[in-house]
């Protein structure tokens, strides 16, 4: 997030104070390519995207190497002006387009820290919970920490304008030691039963 410059005064003492601008949405656009083969052209032209928050790289789906998704986190000062135009830089390489989706964030935290490698998991299915049920259904567990892989981005957004859905953006430093699993090894039948979509960056 980034840094505004403020100018404070506590009991009669000027002092000057950085204060962070929150992340007031997630946009997300889905889309499938014409071809699998103009996915590094469509990985190159959404790097190019310029926002206060580090560009999530391209994203493809385990299911079908056709559908793609990119991400970002919007401030308030942004707007989407700039996400219309990584949709016209891309259009030439595009079959079909889903709707451009909002999501009002409810988790975003990443450490200082770059992640290399993500995961998008996306489904309009369920309905969202807040409060003492969310808490409560957090595993407390901790006892196999030592075998987890760190995170180091976590977004949660909520669909704007309904109560069904989630999106959730996972951020994964590299460890060296870890065997690399393919992700098109995961549940694919059960994402799909659940209507769930997964994404991931390349290997």
């Amino acid at each position: 997030m980034p840094d505004i410059a403020a100018r404070v005064t506590v009991c009669g003492v000027a002092t000057d104070v950085r204060i962070t601008s929150p992340i007031t949405s997630l946009v997300l656009e889905e889309f499938r390519l014409r071809s699998p083969d103009m996915g590094a052209a469509a990985t190159r032209i959404a790097a190019t995207f310029s926002g206060i928050e580090p560009t999530v790289p391209l994203l493809t789906s385990i299911d079908d190497p056709h559908d793609v998704a990119a991400i970002w986190a919007i401030h308030s000062e942004e707007g989407t002006g700039a996400v219309a135009a990584q949709r016209n830089k891309l259009d030439h390489l595009v079959a079909t387009w889903r709707p451009l989706k909002q999501y009002g964030p409810r988790v975003t935290e990443r450490s200082q820290g770059r992640p290399a490698r993500y995961r998008l998991a996306v489904t309009e299915s369920g309905i969202n919970a807040t409060g003492s049920v969310v808490q409560a259904a957090t595993p407390r567990n901790l006892s196999d920490a030592s075998t987890l892989t760190p995170l180091r981005l976590l977004w949660i957004g909520s669909p704007l304008g309904t109560h069904a859905g989630l999106l959730i953006l996972l951020g994964d430093a590299d460890d060296a030691n870890d065997e690399r699993l393919d992700p098109r090894a995961w549940p694919l039948p059960l994402s799909r039963y659940l209507g769930v979509r997964i994404y991931a960056s390349a290997r």
